[in-house]
């Protein structure tokens, strides 16, 4: 009888033990360009939820509804952007402690690329998207142990996946050097860095960003600098837009500035490499006189 008991408890171990493996890590992302990120490292070993994933949200205006409220609190691993950009989830961590929760915050783990300016859209580095992957397969490894290598061997792919976009930043340098940009928001602000690019008018597109009225003197300045063919290309938020952004860009246009339109982050369902590469070839055929 006692035997029988021991295989019956052993079983029942097993059983559950087998049910807690096979049960993924919940992982909630506050915008789905981390969202693609964490669903990479984690493979079907993560349940990946990302709260800002449609194109027509405005990130920074966004408002958090009670259910996403307790996704956050049942959630094991958040991975958030910082610098202000998801002000709204660290609300959410703030009002449900959890001290087995583990946060990823990329901006934290990349302070050192930080722009001076603080841009919060910090995920158009490539470098921070790697240092956060990086992160996320440490932390998934230590909530699911058995699965180590192959949050590794994801790590690696990713990195691997990330080439194709080195390359047409190559390619990009090699065929427009030196250019000075202008766009209605800095969101662009990190890979126009990696490009080696001159950000001008940045007066005007913080104060768009923060929702502020520029001054009519740095209006003008900016036009000017559209007319006169100043700058070498023209970036915009294709996700929000106003009257002056609207004029802005259609003032580009009409100046034959090449003119390209960036997104805040990527489309669900798109690997952020794939994302990456998207957008620069879209800047390379704006580039190159090829309108879409």
């Amino acid at each position: 009888m006692r035997a029988s008991r021991r295989i019956l408890a052993l079983f029942l171990f097993l059983l559950v033990a087998r049910g807690a493996q096979a049960a993924p890590i919940a992982v909630v992302a506050a915008e789905s360009t981390y969202g693609e990120i964490a669903q990479a490292i984690g493979g079907p070993y993560v349940a990946v939820r990302s709260i800002i994933a449609s194109p027509r949200i405005d990130p920074h205006l966004f408002e958090a509804m009670p259910s996403v409220a307790v996704a956050v609190a049942r959630a094991q691993v958040v991975v958030m952007n910082g610098l202000g950009y998801d002000a709204w989830m660290q609300k959410l961590l703030l009002a449900s402690p959890n001290p087995r929760r583990q946060v990823v915050v990329a901006a934290d783990l990349a302070s050192n690329l930080i722009m001076s300016d603080r841009n919060p859209h910090v995920f158009y580095d490539l470098r921070v998207a790697l240092i956060t992957a990086a992160r996320l397969a440490a932390v998934f490894a230590g909530l699911d142990p058995a699965h180590a290598a192959q949050f590794r061997a994801n790590l690696a792919a990713f990195s691997q996946q990330l080439l194709p976009v080195y390359g047409q930043i190559e390619a990009i340098i090699a065929a427009h050097p030196n250019l000075a940009v202008t766009g209605t928001e800095p969101v662009f602000g990190y890979m126009l860095r990696t490009l080696g690019y001159r950000a001008v008018n940045r007066r005007v597109q913080q104060n768009v960003m923060n929702d502020t009225q520029p001054s009519p003197q740095e209006v003008v300045a900016f036009e000017r600098s559209l007319r006169t063919h100043a700058v070498g290309l023209f970036v915009y938020n294709a996700q929000v837009q106003s009257p002056l952004t609207q004029r802005l860009t259609a003032l580009a246009r009409e100046a034959h500035i090449p003119v390209v339109g960036v997104a805040e982050f990527a489309p669900p369902g798109l690997p952020y490499p794939q994302w990456q590469l998207a957008t620069l070839r879209l800047l390379a055929a704006a580039l190159n006189g090829v309108r879409p």
